[in-house]
């Protein structure tokens, strides 16, 4: 399961009470939800060369995972950000500094920091596993950090997995790169857009220009059994059944990982 902790658009939120934090965790043990993970407010940025905004983001990670810690919560997924005008190689430099900061000010914490995949919007990073190695090194706290894999965003990217010879490339890349055993989540979106488009845009599952037999592949795909997916799918127009659409999504999935 995937949630937000708090209010994803805005920077300050209440402290957790103890109390609320004890009944999620007892409810996802007592419900056997695991692993949860945590999304990372959408206002954070760590590559902004801007001083205020650079402050605001790292403060607002040190926050997400004390919260993450709080809920015994052992992931947290963070988009990398974006270096808005300041360059690559000073936008990852930023990134990285503002994970390592945000780990210092956190030290114990027993919550992974999850980078992901980005679909490569305007000055966005993290959009190809060789800018996500690149933090990684910089960074240099593997027992600390892994990475999320957004289906979606990397195809949107130009990553093209749809067919055999198109992923084997793609994961064989990955693999040489970020490694399959430090990939422990995947958002399992299909795309309203097509192959290179950069346009984050999610679509049901087979629904999409993505289709099911790239999502058959990495179901089947025996490095990534022990990995988790979540869906960020669009949700169903039947407003009395949201989460209809969900579980269609879900059969799916399950039928294509058989």
């Amino acid at each position: 399961m995937q949630i937000f902790s708090k209010n994803q658009r805005q920077w300050v939120a209440p402290d957790l009470a103890p109390e609320a934090a004890a009944a999620f965790r007892k409810a996802a043990k007592d419900e056997d939800i695991r692993p949860v993970a945590i999304h990372c407010s959408y206002l954070i940025n760590l590559g902004s060369p801007v001083e205020s905004s650079k402050k605001s983001s790292r403060e607002a990670l040190v926050n997400e995972i004390e919260r993450a810690q709080a809920l015994g919560v052992p992931y947290i997924v963070l988009h990398p950000g974006a270096h808005v005008g300041g360059g690559i190689d000073k936008g990852l430099s930023l990134i990285a500094e503002g994970v390592r900061w945000a780990f210092e000010a956190t030290e114990g914490a027993k919550v992974l920091l999850l980078l992901e995949t980005a679909a490569g919007a305007g000055t966005t990073l993290g959009r190809n596993f060789d800018e996500l190695k690149e933090l990684d090194k910089r960074i240099d706290a593997q027992d600390r950090l892994g990475f999320c894999i957004d289906t979606c965003h990397i195809f949107v990217s130009g990553m093209d997995f749809r067919t055999e010879k198109g992923y084997q490339e793609v994961m064989g890349h990955m693999e040489e790169t970020i490694g399959s055993s430090r990939v422990l989540l995947f958002h399992l979106n299909d795309a309203m857009f097509g192959l290179g488009s950069h346009r984050d845009r999610h679509a049901n599952i087979g629904a999409g220009l993505i289709g099911e037999a790239g999502f058959r592949r990495l179901l089947t795909d025996k490095r990534f059994q022990a990995s988790a997916g979540v869906l960020e799918t669009p949700l169903s127009e039947d407003q009395e059944h949201p989460y209809a659409a969900y579980e269609r999504d879900l059969a799916k999935l399950r039928s294509l990982s058989r």
